[in-house]
C-alpha cells in the first residue's frame, strides 16, 4: 500500500470509529464514555445538527479514501504547480479585515456561554470572587488576574455575578483566537492551509474554556499559547529568546503545573547560536522570573509544593482519607480509559491527525521526510509529551469529567502538535474535501460540548450522570459533585431534589459534617423539622465548629416552639462566625417568643442600625413595637 493510501485509511477509519463511538454513547448516555456521550443530552434538533456534522465529515473522509488512485499525489502536485503559476485574480479583502471576525467570535462565545457551573470549580471561584477571598490555590497569577478583574467590576459599581464574571473568559477567548491564527501561521506557512489549521485549532474541545468558564484555566491557556507561539517564532529567528523565557515564567506563575514546558525551552536554548554562559543565563530566566512573580503575589516557596492540591481546599479537617482514595490505580485500564476520554473531549481532531501522522511515519518504504523531523515538530513534541505524561499520571479525587479543565491545559501543546503533524504529512495534503471533512467534524465536536453546557437542563442531566449511581469515581468525588447539585437545587428552591443530592453526598462520605448539615437544611425547608433536628445534631457532633449547623438547628427549634434551645443554638452560631444580620435577627425572634421582648427589641434595633438594607428586622420592630421603634433604630444608624 502506498503511503498516501495508508494515511488516508487511518484517517477514514479513525473518523468512522469516532463517530460510531459518539452515536453509541449518545444513544444511552452513561458516565463511562464521558467524552462521547454529549449529543445524547441535547434536544432532538441540535442533536441532529451535531450528528450530521460528525457523520458528514466521516462520510467525506471515507469517500476521499475510496476515490483516490495511486497517481493522485502526482496529480495534486501538478495542480499545485499550475495554481502557483496563475496570478491571484479577483478582488481580495484587505488583510486587516480579518480582525473584524473577532466580533462575531466574541458574540458566539457570549451567546453560548456556560449556563451552569458544574464543571471544574466554577462555583468555588465565583464565591471567592464575591466574598473577596483571593485564595491563589495552585494558580497564583491566574488568581490575581481574576481578583483584579473583580476589583475593577466593584470599582465600576458592577455586581460580581455569573454574567459579569463570565466576560473575562470570553475576553480570553478573543485573545486566544488571535494566538490561534499566529500559531497556525507558524505551523502552516501557506495561506490556504493556514486558514484550515486555524479552523481546526479553534474547534478543539479546549475552546469550551472561553465560553464564560469561571476558573483559572482561561488565563492559563493564554499564557501557554503565548509561549508556544513565541517558541515557534524563535525557531525561525523572528524573536529574541528572552521573550520565550519570560512567557514561560508567566505560564508557570499562572499555574504551577506549567513547569512541564521546561524541556521544550531547553531545546530552544540548545538550538541557539550563542555562547554557553549566555545560554545558562537565559535558562535561569524562567525560574527566577516565576519565583519573583510568585513571591510578589504572596505565594512563598512553602506553598509551591501544593501544585496539585486544588481539590483539597473543599475537604473538612480530618477527612483526608476520602480525598486521597482512588477508584483505580494510575496504571490500570480504568485510568487509561479516562485519559483517552480527556483526549477525545479536549482535542479529538488534532488527536486523529496525530495518529494519522504517526501511522504515516511508520509506513515501510517511505522516501519523503515525515511529519516529526524538523525543529518546530521537535519543540512541540517536547512541550506535548511531558504534559501528556503528567495528565496521564494524575488520578484526581473528583470525577475525571468534572476536572477535565486541568487535563486540557496539560494537553494543549499536544493539540497544537497534532495539527502541525497533520499538515506535515507529505502524502496527505489537507485541502478540498479532506479539509472540509475535518473542519465539519471539529465543529461538530465543539458544538456538542458547547451546546450541552449552554443548555441548563442538558448540563444538569449530564452532570447528574457523571456523579450519580454507576459512575466509577471516588467517594469524595461523588460527595463533592452531589454537594454542587445540592447547592444548585437550593438556589432554585427545589428542595426535594436538594434532599436527594444531600443524601447522596452523605451516603458517599458519611463522616463529613457538611453533608449532614446540608441534609438537615433541606429537611427544614421541606417543613420536616422533627426529622431535621437529629440530623443537625449529628452534624454538630461530627463538626462542632460549623456555625451553619447551629443556625439551622436553631431554625428547627423555633418551628417546633423549643425556644430556649433555639436561643442557645443561635448564640453558638453567632459565637463561631463574624456578625451576620440573619443570625442576630433569628436570635431576636427566639428571644421574643421566649418572652424576653426587651432583649429582642434591642437586637432588632441593632440589626436595623448596622444593616439598614436588611428589612426583616425593621418589619419585626414595626409589627411588635410600632413604627417609632423602627425609625429610632434607623435613625441611630444615620448618626
Amino acid at each position: 500500500m502506498l503511503p498516501s493510501r495508508a494515511a488516508r485509511g487511518v484517517l477514514a477509519l479513525g473518523s468512522a470509529a469516532f463517530v460510531a463511538g459518539v452515536a453509541a454513547a449518545s444513544d444511552a448516555p452513561g458516565p463511562v464514555a464521558w467524552a462521547l456521550h454529549l449529543p445524547g443530552f441535547l434536544p432532538a434538533p441540535t442533536r441532529l445538527l451535531v450528528m450530521a456534522l460528525l457523520a458528514g465529515g466521516a462520510a467525506l473522509l471515507a469517500f476521499d479514501f475510496f476515490r483516490v488512485g495511486p497517481k493522485e499525489h502526482t496529480r495534486a502536485r501538478g495542480a499545485k504547480r499550475r495554481g502557483a503559476r496563475q496570478p491571484g485574480a479577483g478582488w481580495r479583502l484587505p488583510r486587516w479585515s480579518g480582525w473584524l471576525l473577532l466580533l462575531p467570535w466574541a458574540w458566539f462565545l457570549w451567546k453560548f456561554e456556560e449556563r451552569t457551573r458544574f464543571l471544574g470549580d466554577g462555583t468555588v471561584w465565583l464565591k471567592n470572587l464575591q466574598i473577596r477571598n483571593p485564595n491563589p490555590f495552585s494558580e497564583p497569577l491566574a488568581s490575581a488576574v481574576w481578583n483584579g478583574y473583580a476589583a475593577i467590576l466593584r470599582a465600576l459599581a458592577i455586581p460580581v455575578d455569573p454574567v459579569t464574571a463570565g466576560l473575562l473568559p470570553i475576553f480570553c477567548g478573543v485573545i486566544a483566537a488571535a494566538l490561534f491564527w499566529g500559531i497556525a501561521s507558524e505551523i502552516t506557512p501557506k495561506t490556504g492551509s493556514r486558514m484550515i489549521a486555524f479552523a481546526l485549532i479553534a474547534t478543539m474541545g479546549i475552546v469550551q474554556l472561553y465560553f464564560g468558564y469561571i476558573e483559572s484555566y482561561p488565563p492559563v491557556t493564554i499564557a501557554i499559547l503565548v509561549y508556544l507561539w513565541l517558541g515557534l517564532r524563535l525557531l525561525r529567528g523572528a524573536d529574541h529568546p528572552i521573550w520565550a523565557a519570560i512567557a514561560l515564567a508567566v505560564a508557570v506563575a499562572s499555574h504551577l503545573s506549567c513547569v512541564f514546558l521546561a524541556p521544550s525551552f531547553l531545546y530552544l536554548l540548545l538550538r541557539e547560536e550563542s555562547s554557553w554562559p549566555r545560554r545558562v543565563v537565559l535558562a535561569l530566566v524562567p525560574t527566577a522570573g516565576a519565583a519573583a512573580l510568585l513571591i510578589l503575589l504572596g505565594y512563598p516557596p512553602s506553598r509551591w509544593q501544593r501544585a496539585f492540591g486544588i481539590a483539597a481546599r473543599a475537604v473538612e479537617p480530618g477527612h483526608a482519607a476520602a480525598l486521597y482514595a482512588r477508584p483505580y490505580g494510575t496504571i490500570s485500564l480504568g485510568h487509561a480509559w479516562d485519559v483517552l476520554n480527556a483526549v477525545l473531549l479536549a482535542l479529538p481532531i488534532p488527536a486523529l491527525l496525530l495518529v494519522t501522522a504517526l501511522a504515516d511515519a511508520a509506513t515501510p518504504g517511505r522516501r519523503e521526510p515525515g511529519a516529526f523531523r524538523d525543529p518546530p515538530a521537535a519543540f512541540l513534541a517536547l512541550a506535548a509529551l511531558p504534559g501528556f505524561l503528567l495528565a496521564a499520571a494524575l488520578v484526581l479525587p473528583v470525577a475525571p469529567a468534572q476536572d477535565w479543565d486541568l487535563s486540557s491545559i496539560l494537553l494543549l501543546p499536544l493539540a497544537v502538535l497534532g495539527v502541525r503533524a497533520g499538515f506535515s504529512i507529505p502524502s496527505l495534503p489537507i485541502r478540498g474535501v479532506r479539509a472540509a471533512a475535518l473542519v465539519m467534524m471539529g465543529a461538530g465536536t465543539l458544538l456538542s460540548f458547547v451546546l450541552v453546557n449552554a443548555d441548563e437542563e442538558a448540563g444538569l442531566r449530564r452532570f447528574e450522570t457523571l456523579v450519580g449511581p454507576g459512575a466509577r469515581i471516588t467517594a469524595y468525588g461523588r460527595a463533592y459533585g452531589n454537594e454542587i447539585l445540592n447547592s444548585y437545587d437550593a438556589e432554585r428552591r427545589d428542595f426535594p431534589r436538594a434532599l436527594i443530592h444531600a443524601q447522596r453526598a452523605l451516603d458517599a462520605e458519611p463522616t463529613n459534617p457538611r453533608y449532614w448539615t446540608k441534609k438537615g437544611a433541606a429537611l427544614y425547608e421541606l417543613n420536616r423539622f422533627d426529622e431535621a433536628i437529629p440530623v443537625l445534631e449529628e452534624a454538630i457532633r461530627r463538626g462542632p465548629a460549623r456555625d451553619d449547623s447551629y443556625y439551622n438547628l436553631g431554625n428547627c427549634f423555633v418551628r417546633v416552639s423549643r425556644y430556649p434551645e433555639a436561643v442557645a443554638s443561635y448564640r453558638e452560631a453567632i459565637r463561631l462566625t463574624d456578625p451576620r444580620p440573619d443570625y442576630l435577627h433569628n436570635l431576636a425572634v427566639a428571644l421574643y417568643h421566649e418572652g424576653k421582648t426587651d432583649s429582642a427589641r434591642i437586637l432588632w434595633t441593632d440589626v436595623v442600625r448596622r444593616w439598614p438594607d436588611y428589612t426583616l428586622s425593621r418589619h419585626s420592630l414595626i409589627l411588635h413595637f410600632g413604627s417609632d421603634a423602627a425609625d429610632s433604630g434607623r435613625g441611630g444608624g444615620e448618626q
